[in-house]
C-alpha cells in the first residue's frame, strides 16, 4: 500500500501534458454530463489488470469522445474509464454518476481520496441487491466535492451481455429528480402490462378461448424479461439471485417469442385458415422452445446473443406470417400484422444495439420497451375486436334463428287460416298440432328436457310452493367436464350422444317432482323440491355424479365424462331465483377450479363451500 502511495504521488508531480486530458472543472451549476465526453477509456482482453498497473498506463487510454458511443457490444474485455473532476463551486457538492444500462455484470468505481487513498464502490446485477454500495436498478456511485477539490476516477466494468458503458455525472439533486421520473415511467409500462394481462385472464376465466390465455402467457414471459432489462426484478423479485439472475432476461424472452407462435396460431386460426403458415409456425415454436431450454445451459453470452437471434427470427415470422393471412384475409390479420411490426422495430432496433451496429441512446436503449408496449396494446385490441366479432356472429344467428321461427308462426297462422274452412272434422287434428308446438317450445330439442321457458316458469312455482311447506328448495347446475374435447376429437356426432346419454341419466336419477333442463351446450339443471338439509342437497349431489360418472357407450366404443356440480339452496323467500342461479354456478366454477369432477355447495363468503371429500 506505502508503494501504491508513492506512485501516486510521484504520478501526480508528472507534468499535466503527459495526462490524457485536462480535469473536468465543475463549478456546481451543471445538470448531469456526458461520461463519454469527459473521459478516457482502455480495454483490458485479459481482464486481470489492476488498479497499479492502470494507473501506470494512463497515457494509452484513449479519448471516449472520438467514439460514436461506448457500446463495446458483446465482449469478455475489461473496460476501465478514466476521468479527472475539479471543483469550482463556492460550497461542497453531492454528485452521482449513473451507468444508464441496467443489465451491466459488474462495475465498480474507484475513488482518489484528497489523503492520497483509494476508495472503491460497486454495482452491477451479478451482485446481490443488497451488496450493492447504492440501492438503485442501475449500477449507481456517488462522490462529494469540497472546493477546490481534485478527484481521480476510475470505473471497470464487465459483462456477459452487451458492455454499452452510457453513463452521466449527475447533480444529486437532478438525479434524484431524474431517477423518480424513470421509475414512474418504468412503473407505468408494467402497469399497462399488468393492467392488459389481469384484464385478458379473466376474459379467458369468462369466455374459455385459448387465445386470451396464450396471450397472459406471453404478457408474463415478456414482461419477466424486460423486469430483467430494467433491473427491476433485480431490485425486488430476485435480488439474491447473483449471477444465476443472469439468465432470467434470454429465458424470458425467448420462452415469449414461443408462446408468441402459440398466439399467433391461435389468434389467426391458421390450423383451419392457412395450413401451410400454421405447419411453419410449428416447426419455429418447437425451435423456440429447444433454443429456451438450451439458454439454461449455455454459456451466458451465447445464451444472450441466442435471445437476441430468437427474437429476431421470432418477430420476422410472425410479421410474414401474418402479411400472409393479411393476404388470404383472416379476420384479425392486419391488426395482428401492425403489433408485431412494432415489436419487430423494437426488437431489430435492441439487437442492432447489441451488436454495436447502430449507437446506443435513449430510443435504442428502450426501443424493445417502446415497441413491446404498443405491440401489446394493439394485440389486445385485437383480441377485444374479435370477441366483439364471435358476439356479432352470436347475435346473427340469434336474430336468424328469430327470423326462422317467425316465418314458421306466420306459416301456422296462414295454415290456420286455411284450415279453419275445413270440414268440422280437421278441428280436433289442428288443436292437437297446437298442442305438439306448445310442447316443442317447452322442451330442449336434442335432449328432451326442458328449456329455459320451461324452467323460469317451474322455478316461480317451485319458490312459492316450497315458502308455503317450509322446506328447502335445492337447484343443482351440472357441467360437464372436458367436453368440448370431447367434440373435437370425436365429432359432434359423438358429443350428441353423450348429451343424450347424460340427460336420460339426470331423468332417471331425479324425482317425479323434480324437474331437469338443458340450459344450452353442455349444462344442466335439476330443480329438487322437499330437500330436508345441506346433506340432503349433497347426497343428490353426489348420486348425480356416480350416475354421470358410469361408462357411455358411444357408436365407436365407450367414454367416461366426469362433471363439475355446484348447488345453491333457497327456502323459497331468499336467495331469490336470479341469485340462486348465480349462487349455483359460483359453486359450480370453484369446484372446476379446484380439479374438475365434484360437488360443490354454495356458501356465503366467509363459511367455505361445503364439497365431498
Amino acid at each position: 500500500m506505502a508503494l501504491l502511495t508513492l506512485f501516486v504521488c510521484l504520478f501526480f508531480l508528472l507534468p499535466r501534458p503527459l495526462l490524457a486530458s485536462q480535469p473536468v472543472e465543475l463549478n456546481g451549476n451543471e445538470t448531469a454530463l456526458s461520461l463519454q465526453a469527459h473521459s478516457q477509456f482502455l480495454r483490458d482482453p485479459s481482464g486481470t489488470m489492476q488498479l497499479e498497473e492502470v494507473l501506470s498506463r494512463l497515457t494509452a487510454f484513449e479519448e471516449a469522445s472520438t467514439r460514436r458511443d461506448l457500446n463495446f457490444s458483446y465482449t469478455h474485455d475489461h473496460v476501465w474509464l478514466h476521468m479527472e473532476l475539479t471543483s469550482r463551486a463556492d460550497s461542497r457538492t453531492d454528485w452521482v454518476i449513473e451507468m444508464r444500462y441496467s443489465s451491466l455484470d459488474r462495475v465498480s468505481l474507484f475513488l482518489l481520496a484528497p489523503d492520497g487513498s483509494w476508495s472503491a464502490q460497486h454495482a452491477g446485477d451479478t451482485l446481490p441487491f443488497a451488496e450493492r454500495s447504492i440501492g438503485h436498478r442501475n449500477p449507481v456511485f456517488t462522490l462529494t466535492l469540497e472546493p477546490g477539490d481534485t478527484r481521480t476516477l476510475l470505473l471497470r466494468a464487465n459483462s456477459e451481455g452487451n458492455l454499452t458503458l452510457d453513463g452521466l455525472l449527475w447533480q444529486a439533486e437532478h438525479f434524484t429528480q431524474q431517477s423518480n421520473s424513470d421509475y414512474v415511467l418504468v412503473a407505468l409500462y408494467f402497469g399497462m402490462l399488468l393492467a392488459l394481462g389481469g384484464y385478458n385472464l379473466l376474459l379467458f376465466l369468462a369466455l374459455r378461448e385459448r387465445s386470451f390465455l396464450l396471450y397472459v402467457c406471453f404478457v408474463v414471459s415478456f414482461g419477466t424479461g424486460m423486469l430483467a432489462i430494467n433491473g427491476l426484478g433485480a431490485q425486488y423479485l430476485w435480488p439474491d439471485l447473483g449471477e444465476h439472475g443472469n439468465r432470467i432476461m434470454p429465458f424470458s424472452l425467448c420462452l415469449s417469442a414461443a408462446v408468441g407462435v402459440l398466439f399467433a396460431q391461435s389468434f389467426l386460426d391458421t390450423a383451419r385458415r392457412a395450413t401451410r403458415v400454421d405447419a411453419i409456425l410449428t416447426v419455429w415454436a418447437w425451435i423456440a422452445m429447444i433454443a429456451t431450454l438450451t439458454i439454461l445451459v449455455l454459456p451466458v453470452q451465447l445464451a444472450l446473443q441466442l435471445m437476441s437471434l430468437v427474437g429476431l427470427i421470432t418477430t420476422l415470422v410472425l410479421f410474414f406470417a401474418g402479411t400472409l393471412c393479411v393476404i388470404r384475409r383472416v379476420p384479425g390479420s392486419a391488426i395482428f400484422v401492425i403489433a408485431w411490426l412494432m415489436l419487430l422495430i423494437g426488437g431489430m432496433l435492441l439487437a442492432l444495439r447489441n451488436f454495436g451496429v447502430i449507437p446506443s441512446n435513449f430510443l435504442t436503449v428502450n426501443a424493445m420497451q417502446i415497441g413491446s408496449a404498443m405491440e401489446m396494446l394493439l394485440l389486445s385490441l385485437g383480441l377485444a375486436a374479435r370477441f366483439n366479432e364471435m358476439k356479432r356472429l352470436k347475435e346473427q344467428a340469434q336474430k336468424e334463428a328469430l327470423l326462422a321461427q317467425r316465418q314458421v308462426v306466420r306459416s301456422l297462422m296462414q295454415q290456420e287460416k286455411i284450415l279453419e274452412k275445413r270440414v268440422s272434422e280437421r278441428t280436433e287434428a289442428l288443436a292437437q298440432a297446437n298442442a305438439q308446438l306448445e310442447l316443442l317450445a317447452m322442451q330442449d330439442p336434442l335432449t328432451g328436457l326442458a328449456n329455459r321457458t320451461a324452467l323460469a316458469q317451474h322455478m316461480q312455482q317451485a319458490m312459492l310452493r316450497t315458502e308455503r311447506r317450509e322446506e328447502w328448495l335445492a337447484l343443482v347446475l351440472i357441467d360437464l367436464d372436458a367436453f368440448k374435447a370431447i367434440n373435437d376429437e370425436m365429432g359432434h356426432d359423438a358429443g350428441d350422444q353423450v348429451l343424450v346419454e347424460a340427460a336420460k341419466r339426470l331423468r332417471e336419477c331425479a324425482r317425479e317432482t323434480d324437474l331437469v333442463a338443458r340450459l344450452g351446450g353442455d349444462e344442466f339443471i335439476l330443480v329438487s323440491e322437499g330437500i330436508v338439509d345441506r346433506e340432503d342437497a349433497l347426497s343428490l349431489g353426489e348420486r348425480l355424479l356416480d350416475a354421470l360418472s358410469m361408462p357411455i357407450m358411444l357408436t365407436n366404443g365407450s367414454i367416461s365424462v366426469g362433471a363439475s356440480i355446484g348447488i345453491s339452496l333457497s327456502n323459497g323467500i331468499e336467495p331469490d331465483i336470479e341469485s340462486m342461479m348465480r349462487q349455483a354456478d359460483q359453486a359450480m366454477y370453484q369446484r372446476k377450479r379446484s380439479g374438475r369432477h365434484g360437488v360443490v355447495i354454495y356458501s356465503a363468503p366467509g363459511k367455505g363451500s361445503e364439497q365431498p371429500a
